[in-house]
């Protein structure tokens, strides 16, 4: 009988009504919004939770654009007792933190009034004590189908040694949390799961994905309000952190284990490798397993990292790609393939199955042999696949038989 937990983790948090007229302020000028951006920006959140952590209440949200006089002019109580001129705010690329400092007893609700508004809030516990020391796969998701999860979570917990899942959920639509609850605690997949549902927009997408030439990242608040809340409230005293997307799968040089890698560093940054939506058995399904073809025409993609909180400042931001002002190291060989036809196209159009073409796409070796070990029964069983060391024996043989006058 298992004693992991699968664990929703309820949040509160602090958005002004729609009826009402106060709004944040778009920082992109009108010239550079896509058509959806009204409807994309988050113009009513204030804070995405609170919760108590370390003798401090934090409340962290979107930045203040406009709405800067509900921090400054607000009046704060903690269980009625008034806090208002104790508020801390920190600002951070696309985020601010909100936090009461020095309370020493954890109280049950944050009072929030400016003008004619007035929010009663809940203040929940942070989890630090429950994720100490644990390896910890975390994510950001949306409407992924619930077999691609449990192979994420699979894959990672048997070539990389998790032991803790930590799954936010922004706005799924096709199934709740509940059944994604119910779906895992079927697969016995034997791991704590922690499923974090953050209803909030993610907002409008900046650069080439905006739709209007050269933008800036500058609109899309929500996963970046994600790393801060899992940082504070989850995993600042963990021994590793991944921050891996669904379709994205780590390989290693050797097969080992990331966090092996990781060692004594701050942190690992790592390039990823598209995985083409070319089956490799036209009869299955569209899971990992089915999938392993790279294209010579692809550069690397974005870098994803894997850290060691406890070695990063408390105020250090982790971002996307990066983590702010960290120099992470580099590993030859460490890289993530990212799946094409692990998506739904929230992007851009990249699922439809493209046809073979011999003179580009080949097989990533790693990845395949990676999938071929963690799923046994599902992998294609290839008949022949070409690798560095089948090449090198074939020349040694070629100079054998050249050395003893053999024809071959």
């Amino acid at each position: 009988m298992s004693n992991h937990t699968i664990e929703i983790i309820n949040i509160s948090p602090c958005i002004i009504p729609e009826s009402e007229k106060y709004s944040r302020t778009p920082p992109r000028p009108e010239s550079l919004r896509p058509n959806d951006y009204q409807d994309k920006f988050d113009f009513k959140t204030l804070c995405y939770d609170v919760f108590f952590s370390e003798n401090k209440v934090i409340f962290s949200g979107p930045p203040l654009y406009g709405l800067k006089n509900f921090i400054e002019k607000g009046n704060f109580y903690l269980d009625n007792k008034d806090y208002s001129k104790k508020i801390n705010t920190i600002e951070l690329d696309r985020l601010q933190i909100n936090y009461i400092d020095q309370i020493t007893k954890k109280p049950k609700i944050l009072k929030w009034k400016y003008n004619n508004l007035s929010f009663d809030i809940k203040i929940n516990d942070n989890l630090l004590e429950k994720l100490k020391d644990k390896k910890v796969l975390f994510t950001l998701s949306k409407n992924n189908k619930f077999e691609w999860i449990s192979d994420w979570i699979l894959f990672y917990k048997k070539n990389h040694e998790i032991d803790t899942v930590l799954f936010y959920d922004n706005n799924s639509d096709n199934y709740s949390l509940e059944e994604l609850k119910k779906y895992l605690e079927k697969q016995n997949l034997d791991i704590n799961i922690y499923l974090v549902p953050w209803n909030f927009k993610y907002g409008p997408q900046g650069g080439i994905y905006s739709g209007k030439g050269k933008t800036p990242w500058d609109s899309d608040f929500c996963q970046y309000g994600m790393f801060e809340h899992a940082k504070h409230k989850f995993l600042k005293y963990s021994a590793g952190v991944i921050n891996a997307d669904i379709d994205e799968l780590i390989i290693t040089p050797k097969g080992e284990s990331i966090f092996k890698l990781l060692d004594q560093n701050k942190g690992l940054i790592y390039p990823g490798f598209w995985i083409q939506s070319i089956p490799l058995d036209k009869n299955k399904e569209t899971r990992f397993f089915n999938y392993a073809y790279r294209s010579k025409n692809d550069k690397h993609t974005d870098y994803k990292w894997c850290i060691n909180p406890s070695k990063l400042d408390d105020l250090t931001q982790w971002k996307v790609h990066s983590i702010r002002k960290v120099s992470l190291k580099k590993i030859k060989g460490l890289y993530y393939s990212h799946f094409k036809a692990i998506n739904y196209n929230w992007k851009t159009l990249r699922t439809n199955n493209i046809t073979f073409n011999n003179s580009i796409h080949y097989i990533d070796q790693k990845t395949y042999s990676r999938l071929s070990i963690t799923f046994p029964d599902d992998s294609p069983k290839l008949k022949f696949i070409s690798t560095r060391k089948n090449i090198l024996e074939k020349f040694k043989k070629f100079l054998n038989h050249y050395k003893n006058g053999s024809s071959i």
